[in-house]
């Protein structure tokens, strides 16, 4: 904008046709800037949804064309609402609806917030902590965040009395953490018995080949005045957990699927509280925040 109006203007041009001018100009090279990317945009989905089809077939490649026209509707949709709709509770976006998000085969409605890309899972443990556990605020020591994400990290600051450890066995995951990460695998823990005072694992479990041998992992490191926090996909028709025996690349490397109805077995090695949704929010708050019956905290402790 300051290049157009150094230009050599003619002398009849007064002030304010230059901001006019200068104005008209910017809005119609941001006009073609979006449209560029939005053709670019069309073209990579194009490409996307021909790999899809071509290696994972037709249930994989409709998924994904699912995902990107509801997605380009809600962005406009979101765009010109006037009455809100949804909120997140952790960053405080208002609008129509949450984005939908790819899940390989399927896809989930109303999962990610546009603004900090909080899903379900991060939605439901920042209004349980902050709300209906005051155990949490109490909690001092070190925690333990597996597969670090951005949402949980800013929930955890939350205490100043913990110091956070962040741990995953990709190093892309804790790179972003340098000084306050380690690479390792949940299932040999390098680090001593009681060692931490709380333990953060959101959808890491269904990730870990022998998550029985990771579970135990967990329990040894907690102080027996500690508390873990273990959520997971819950496939909610599944009448019980499935192994897939080797990471299935169409739904993020999962190793097994969850049914909500035999989990609990797997968490025989402590002593845990299953919280719902509809145990501390009323049925108004549900819907605002959209958070469905599969998304459930276990706070697990010795």
């Amino acid at each position: 904008m300051r290049c157009l109006w150094l230009l050599p203007w003619p002398r009849n041009v007064d002030c304010a046709q230059r901001v006019f001018l200068v104005r008209r100009g910017v809005a119609e090279r941001m006009t073609w800037i979006k449209i560029k990317e939005t053709v670019r945009g069309a073209a990579n989905a194009a490409i996307v949804f021909s790999q899809r089809l071509r290696r994972s077939g037709w249930a994989s490649a409709s998924a994904y064309a699912h995902y990107v026209l509801v997605n380009a509707w809600l962005r406009l949709r979101n765009r010109l609402t006037r009455r809100p709709r949804v909120e997140c509770p952790c960053c405080g976006w208002r609008g129509y609806e949450f984005r939908t998000i790819d899940c390989g085969t399927f896809t989930v409605p109303s999962a990610e917030c546009p603004h900090c890309r909080a899903h379900e899972r991060h939605r439901m443990l920042h209004i349980y902590l902050l709300r209906a556990c005051p155990v949490f605020m109490r909690l001092s020591g070190v925690a333990l965040h597996f597969a670090p994400e951005q949402q949980v990290g800013v929930l955890i600051a939350r205490n100043p009395d913990l110091k956070c450890l962040h741990t995953d066995y990709a190093l892309d995951m804790i790179r972003p953490h340098r000084g306050t990460a380690f690479q390792c695998d949940m299932q040999h823990l390098a680090l001593a018995d009681n060692a931490v005072h709380a333990i953060f694992c959101l959808h890491v479990l269904e990730h870990v080949p022998d998550d029985r041998r990771g579970i135990a992992e967990m329990r040894r490191v907690l102080h027996p005045d500690g508390a873990a926090y273990i959520m997971v996909p819950f496939m909610m028709d599944w009448a019980k957990t499935v192994e897939f025996g080797r990471p299935d690349p169409e739904i993020y490397d999962h190793y097994r699927g969850y049914s909500p109805l035999d989990f609990e077995e797997r968490l025989a090695p402590f002593s845990y509280e299953r919280i719902d949704p509809k145990d501390f929010l009323e049925p108004e708050e549900i819907r605002r925040y959209r958070i469905p019956p599969s998304q459930v905290v276990f706070r697990c402790v010795k």
